[in-house]
């Protein structure tokens, strides 16, 4: 496929449709104008849904007489850095039932879980829930992932991950967790026995919790790999069509401007991009967040990058903030040149060297 058209993309909570008077008088036009034609609703997140069900669906219906396809997103094991909604610096709170995460040293790893039963039991049931509102396309947020985010060995250090590890790896049997993270080096055996585990647990994530009917969206982190165990490969072999965002990072100006942002935008796409095999199931991260953190000029600038990576489906996220005025005016600006820079530029030919690229971390 020599090319793939432009496509934009964007995500909002479901009581926006139904609560906000301007909804459809001011957001709507705005919408339509910039070109988007998927919305992402955000109707389950960290174990609860964010409104009932019986309101997705009407949020659903609604939509789609302004000729928007309808899918969802959720947010499956908590955010470890902070609420990634509202923006207000605050945790969220995840279900006592579920268990937390343990780090390398044994404490507790704020609000991300591990994997377990009752997790997948739970994500099961909601995702059921949502085929049955005719939702049939999934997308978990990037807190899909056993790690926070940095080049460190990562993962959940738990006893139970741990029994895991020394069964699957019995040469390792008993080693104590610290000892891992101490030991291991990047790509040895121990480094890799490791991160299967964690990918395992990713793996068995989609696996137990995708029901037939349904493709599963997977929001890969910024520099994300099978240390935080995301395995795209294994993912792609799971599920062949499964949609992955790519992970950019670098949601304001103060990250944006540095200089070593375009080499670690452009080397997180092409890298993710080469493990997902194609352009057709790949999004971008266009997120500024909070909103305002990432002017609107940086934004489209961000976006220009995206496309010439090799990224043609667009995906607008802000949180749970509706994008200002100020964004959609630059979007519906630039759309007619975004369109003409994505129909002009060659998908890339990817030749399995892009792997063997480190990637360009900064803070």
């Amino acid at each position: 496929m020599s090319n793939l058209p432009l496509t934009f993309h964007y995500d909002f909570v479901t009581s926006l449709v139904l609560e906000d008077r301007e909804f459809f008088t001011k957001k709507v036009p705005f919408m339509k104008a910039a070109g988007v034609s998927t919305v992402w609703l955000d109707n389950f997140i960290y174990g609860v849904w964010q409104n009932s069900p019986e309101d997705a669906r009407r949020a659903k219906k609604l939509l789609e007489d302004e000729g928007f396809e309808v899918q969802a997103i959720t947010v499956p094991l908590g955010h470890g850095g902070g609420d990634a909604l509202s923006g207000n610096g605050t945790d969220p709170t995840i279900p006592a039932t579920w268990r937390n995460r343990v780090g390398a040293n044994g404490q507790l790893l704020g609000t991300t879980t591990c994997v377990d039963d009752v997790v997948i039991a739970d994500c099961r049931q909601a995702a059921e829930a949502h085929l049955e509102l005719g939702f049939t396309k999934l997308f978990y947020d990037d807190d899909l992932r056993m790690a926070s985010w940095g080049p460190a060995l990562q993962g959940c250090y738990c006893d139970r991950c741990l029994d895991r590890f020394y069964k699957k790896f019995p040469q390792y049997d008993g080693m104590a967790r610290e000892d891992i993270v101490r030991l291991a080096k990047p790509g040895d055996e121990l480094w890799e026995a490791w991160s299967t585990i964690q990918c395992d647990s990713v793996i068995r994530f989609l696996k137990e919790v995708t029901p037939e009917g349904q493709t599963p969206g997977i929001m890969l982190m910024h520099n994300g790999d099978r240390r935080h165990g995301l395995d795209i490969v294994r993912m792609r072999e799971a599920f062949p069509d499964a949609l992955f965002r790519v992970g950019e990072c670098h949601f304001g100006d103060n990250e944006f401007l540095h200089p070593l942002a375009k080499p670690s935008i452009d080397t997180c796409i092409k890298k993710q991009l080469s493990l997902i095999g194609s352009s057709k199931n790949a999004f971008s991260e266009s997120t500024t967040y909070p909103v305002g953190a990432l002017s609107p000029h940086n934004w489209i600038e961000k976006m220009r990058w995206e496309i010439k990576a090799g990224l043609r489906n667009i995906y607008l996220m802000s949180g749970n903030v509706f994008l200002t005025a100020p964004y959609w005016e630059a979007l519906i600006a630039a759309r007619e040149e975004l369109e003409e820079l994505a129909a002009s530029t060659p998908l890339p030919v990817f030749d399995g060297t892009e792997n063997d690229v480190d990637f360009v971390w900064h803070a």
